[in-house]
């Protein structure tokens, strides 16, 4: 299984976590079909005592195949990334992973 991130960045000038949560984000899950098995928006959130979090919000898109998660990106990349500029500033910092531990 592998895992797609998206990270804001909590210096953003402009960032609606409510679109990216309610429209963005499961937007691009339907775009992966049913190769997306599982995806979540985090809102980060201040700890006390602790330096403020270096992100607004991150969402998590947990994929069965590479392969098609690269086609569907190459199909549909261009709509989600036009998107963006709807709900945020500026672009996330994208991660790609393997997901090599995990619970049930």
């Amino acid at each position: 299984m592998f895992c797609a991130s998206v990270v804001y960045s909590a210096g953003a000038e402009r960032f609606d976590i409510d679109y990216f949560a309610g429209a963005h984000a499961p937007r691009f899950a339907a775009m992966l079909g049913d190769n997306c098995v599982k995806w979540e928006v985090h809102r980060a959130l201040a700890t006390p005592g602790a330096p403020p979090p270096p992100f607004a919000a991150a969402a998590y898109f947990w994929v069965l195949s590479a392969e098609r998660f690269g086609a569907d990106l190459a199909t549909h990349g261009s709509e989600i990334y036009a998107d963006i500029p709807n709900f945020a500033s500026e672009q996330p910092v994208r991660g790609w992973s393997e997901v090599i531990g995990a619970s049930a």
